[in-house]
């Protein structure tokens, strides 16, 4: 296992003052990379070392004037006997029963069956990153800024190396050396300068700390510069505020309870409340908090947790560090800001911990913070699904009923439909997804003797009545109810004790629509019914077709998605209605009546019904 932390050490300066623009001279004895060690054993079998630090696996020093504080660059853990106050009980990672619902076993496979997702396989399926790789976001149209020591020097190249892993393989990843060429630490205000330079940057990755001092010890922005220095600060302010950029911070390697003072950074300024995650690393051998990883204690309300053991990137296999969980999460973040470009970064830092899975205590703790990061979760929807009629006005996405005198139609335009989530972000699914055929119900309409007004003249019958026939509900609102003027002709032919009768009716209808369904417009509908029957004695028989619809358009505006600015976009489709009518058989004898109903598009319906009165 590599173990490498790359650390300038904290001596105390001679006065109690900050010294700006320092710079420090790192030692760059090989023996100290154990990698090293282990293939020259001859040259690096001696009792003594450059510098002595009671920890292992250090493979650079060096003096930094600080007010005994000192950077470091996280590359591994502290096994220098400085531990958690209390004992980090073992987190549960929750059965979770909602998984990918939209993901086929053979797109999870074709996601994950890759070299170099399998070198990490069990870190990546612990951030369920097969999910979002296989709705197929790869973080295009993000720029990761990697803070580090460059990628010609072993940490900087893997943590560079995690952040264009298999998560986000399409992000753009920079490299940018906050060393310079003797490997010494730039000053503050030049790291400024760096994150001043790199505008098309929206994440930051910093795997590096300030020693000896913890986030719980600022109380203040002053106490920030003091520790590094104006120029540093307002850079980062600056990014977070102007260009909406988020930092990704290390908490650091000292298995503390408190995560590094520069995690601090949004408690004290406001400027970067939304716009800084802090990280912490999971062993997954151990299903809890790395040994090594300092918890997230007074930073837990924007801290979460990733893995950071054993990992693998380019040549180099076990990985360990604070270092290597925070590049998983700067990966993470381009997933989203792909999948969801106009969303700021404070709604995409509150997705990430809004979707994190608990770990340990419930709840947000400030051990894990909000938990585990959750690519399947958060690439999801979220809260209510709604679906936007307009920019002000949404309906829930429920299946709508939908008469199955139009369903048909409706259904053959096979309609891509968006709705939005708790976060305000666009999903797509099929429109026929959200469709239930409505039968009409003829034996109730039947049993009900409709509302019908009419006049006679003759064979001829005028009138309006009301019928379901264009009826849907939800956010497909019509008026079910809608009024049919019409003109039908009768006729009766006796045949001895056999009667033939027959009604044909022409109607005209002009539907109307409440203003809150994708339903825009229903243009005037043209309908005929038909019914031919015979009676003998007490027995009757007919076969009918009722509103069958002649001619007849719907209109739908359908919410389709969010352009990057987020605006809501709609298309506009027009539903031809005209179709095969359904027809009805009924056979009645004295006051009992029995039908059947060959529907072509929805349910078949059948019914018997008996009609009295009492008089007195």
């Amino acid at each position: 296992m590599i173990r490498c932390r790359w650390i300038l050490s904290a001596v105390l300066c001679a006065t109690v003052v900050a010294m700006p623009a320092h710079s420090v001279t790192l030692n760059t004895s090989k023996c100290d990379n154990p990698t090293y060690r282990r293939y020259n054993p001859s040259e690096c079998d001696q009792d003594s070392k450059s510098f002595s630090f009671a920890t292992t696996g250090i493979i650079a020093g060096g003096a930094f004037a600080a007010i005994g504080a000192g950077l470091a660059i996280l590359g591994t853990g502290s096994d220098s006997g400085t531990t958690h106050t209390t004992t980090p009980p073992r987190a549960t990672l929750p059965a979770y029963t909602h998984v990918g619902g939209d993901v086929s076993d053979t797109e999870l496979a074709a996601a994950i069956n890759t070299r170099e997702y399998t070198r990490n396989f069990d870190q990546y399926n612990e951030i369920r990153a097969g999910y979002s790789l296989a709705r197929g976001y790869t973080g295009k149209n993000s720029t990761i800024a990697i803070l580090d020591t460059g990628f010609d020097v072993w940490h900087g190249q893997k943590v560079a190396q995690i952040a264009s892993g298999p998560i986000a393989p399409d992000a753009v990843v920079n490299s940018y050396k906050i060393i310079d060429a003797d490997k010494n630490f730039l000053p503050f205000s030049q790291i400024g300068d760096i994150i001043d330079s790199t505008t098309d940057a929206n994440i930051y990755n910093a795997s590096w700390v300030i020693t000896n001092r913890y986030a719980n010890q600022i109380k203040s922005r002053n106490d920030l510069v003091q520790l590094t220095d104006e120029k540093f600060i307002t850079s980062v302010e600056t990014a977070a505020r102007e260009r909406d950029a988020i930092f990704v911070w290390a908490s650091g390697n000292d298995g503390m309870p408190q995560s590094n003072p520069l995690s601090a950074m949004p408690l004290v300024s406001n400027d970067l409340v939304g716009h800084f995650v802090n990280v912490v690393a999971w062993d997954n051998e151990t299903g809890a908090l790395a040994d090594f990883s300092n918890a997230c204690g007074i930073t837990k309300d924007y801290c979460i947790t990733a893995p950071g053991t054993n990992l693998s990137a380019g040549y180099s296999n076990d990985l360990d560090g604070t270092s290597f969980a925070a590049p998983v999460v700067s990966a993470a973040i381009a997933v989203i800001r792909e999948a969801f470009p106009y969303m700021q970064s404070t709604q995409i830092t509150e997705l990430l911990f809004t979707t994190a899975r608990d770990l340990g205590v419930v709840g947000v703790d400030e051990l894990y913070g909000h938990g585990m990061l959750d690519l399947e979760r958060a690439t999801r929807p979220v809260g209510t699904e709604l679906v936007p009629i307009s920019e002000n006005v949404t309906r829930p996405l429920e299946t709508v009923r939908v008469s199955g005198t139009i369903a048909k139609q409706i259904r053959d335009a096979d309609l891509e439909l968006a709705f939005v989530d708790g976060f305000g972000r666009a999903f797509s699914t099929k429109l026929n997804d959200k469709i239930k055929v409505q039968n009409q119900g003829r034996g109730f309409i039947r049993l009900r003797q409709d509302d019908t007004h009419t006049a006679k003249i003759g064979n001829i019958e005028f009138g309006m009545r009301t019928s379901d026939f264009l009826g849907a509900d939800g956010f497909m609102n019509t008026d079910d109810k809608t009024q049919i003027t019409f003109i039908a002709t009768t006729g009766e032919l006796d045949i001895g004790n056999l009667k033939l009768f027959q009604r044909t009716e022409f109607g005209i209808s002009n539907p109307q629509i409440n203003g809150e369904s994708i339903v825009t417009d229903i243009s005037n509908v043209y309908t005929a019914s038909i019914k031919l029957g015979a009676s003998f004695g007490d027995w009757t028989m007919s076969v009918a077709t009722n509103d069958a619809i002649l001619d007849g358009a719907m209109n739908l505006h359908i919410p389709v998605g969010r352009n990057n600015n987020g605006t809501l976009l709609y298309t506009d489709h027009t539903i031809d209605l005209s179709a095969r009518p359904a027809m009805e058989y009924n056979i009645g004898y004295k006051n009992i009546t029995a039908g059947f109903i060959d529907n072509p598009y929805g349910t078949d319906e059948f019914y018997i019904f008996t009609r009295g009165k009492i008089t007195f």
